[in-house]
């Protein structure tokens, strides 16, 4: 089979580009063809097909519209004509029986859907993250849980400013959701959605996608890649990226506490300035800021941590990070929040706190630093949830077969 998979980017940005890779070299290695479509970067990995990439632009100052470029970045944002050729062409080159779509918001847009329909490619789309239903991608704004936007109330991104704190991003932003919702796109032009928690499937429930067009299917784990370790290590570990929203402040807060045990943030984003001015506060000089590492190497550090922390704040998708401890044999001590319970049951396979309460979260952590044996426990039912239910053979095979129901289906 041939699939076409569609991402915004080629290289790894966090765990939407962790799970495109595995999932594309899994296919590879059953005999399925992988046909890449995304945008052009310096930093991309190797794709045969990356003559027909998109030209980049680069979101993560917010938008400006000073001159006729930023006026064309502007269009691009909400409906580019430049993917849309670039993939028609593509498709015309090497004809997909199937596209899976990823993250396509913006760099590509939702322009190649129409392309896709068009030439009778039926469309599969993983949700990893809200901005089907929240124009800033996580249902929080202003450092808090936000749903205001249900009931296609966009406008308010504008008003809060939800996109980069900018003004202008914020309003391109609302109109491409309007635009959209308007009509329809990814409505009427996606055959499927698939959702890796329960928790987002419910949530695009309750902002109005139907349930009959959501197929729940958790992420998987190549167990192949980590090395396991029960055995507690000497660090606490925290890897994934820098914002308000992860709750790695609320970390440092309550590390006053245990200021003999070393912690190992990894990674990078707009907060970590931030974090630096609290070690400074707090003078803390057991953590220690790894910045960004390439995945190889960041799965090397799990393996001697004491304790993997998710401390977030945020209504959490998947909680891939999770998975990543739990095939180390970890013990995850994280948020009671989004779809982390879903993966962690309480005082079995991991530990959970209030994220929003300080005091409960030390308590959960102390308890654990004093329990060597306990930490052993919890990794080991946390590996063996992993292997049994997160299975790469039985992931890629489930996707197999509904590519096939769709293709079948398109047929008739």
């Amino acid at each position: 089979m041939k699939i076409l998979m569609c991402n915004k980017f080629h290289f790894i940005v966090g765990g939407t580009e962790r799970y495109l890779f595995d999932l594309s070299e899994g296919l590879k290695r059953l005999g399925h063809t992988i046909i890449d479509f995304s945008t052009k970067n310096r930093g991309n990995f190797y794709s045969e097909y990356s003559d027909y990439f998109v030209e980049g632009s680069d979101f993560s100052k917010g938008l400006r519209l000073n001159s006729i470029s930023d006026a064309r970045k502007a269009i691009n944002f909400i409906y580019s004509f430049q993917a849309r050729k670039n993939i028609e062409c593509l498709i015309e080159r090497y004809r997909p029986d199937v596209a899976h779509i990823h993250n396509i918001y913006h760099h590509i847009s939702s322009s190649i859907i129409h392309s896709l329909r068009k030439k009778g490619i039926p469309v599969l789309m993983s949700v990893h993250d809200y901005k089907l239903i929240c124009p800033n991608y996580s249902l929080f704004t202003n450092n808090e849980l936000c749903e205001r936007c249900k009931k296609y109330n966009y406008y308010n991104a504008i008003i809060y400013k939800c996109i980069k704190e900018s003004r202008i991003a914020s309003i391109l932003t609302c109109l491409e959701m309007y635009f959209c919702k308007i009509l329809k796109i990814y409505e009427k032009n996606v055959d499927l959605f698939i959702a890796p928690s329960k928790f987002i499937q419910n949530k695009l429930v309750d902002f109005g996608i139907d349930r009959e067009k959501i197929f729940y299917l958790p992420y998987a784990i190549n167990l192949n890649r980590f090395r396991v370790n029960f055995e507690p290590g000497e660090y606490i570990l925290y890897f994934g990226n820098i914002y308000y929203k992860k709750g790695v402040h609320r970390l440092l807060a309550v590390a006053k506490q245990f200021k003999h045990i070393p912690i190992k943030i990894i990674g990078e984003g707009p907060y970590k300035k931030a974090l630096q001015q609290l070690i400074s506060e707090y003078n803390l000089s057991n953590v220690e800021f790894l910045g960004h590492r390439p995945i190889d190497e960041l799965i090397s550090f799990i393996p001697g941590a004491r304790l993997v922390i998710v401390p977030s704040l945020w209504y959490e998708v998947a909680g891939l990070t999770i998975y990543e401890a739990f095939a180390s044999g970890k013990c995850v001590v994280a948020s009671n929040i989004g779809a982390i319970p879903e993966i962690i049951k309480d005082g079995v396979n991991g530990i959970l706190f209030n994220p929003f309460d300080e005091q409960n979260m030390l308590e959960k952590i102390e308890y654990l630093l004093n329990s060597p044996q306990k930490i052993k426990e919890l990794g080991k039912n946390a590996f063996d949830m992993i292997n049994e239910y997160n299975n790469p053979i039985y992931h890629y095979e489930t996707l197999l077969s509904v590519y096939n129901n769709l293709l079948n289906k398109n047929k008739n």
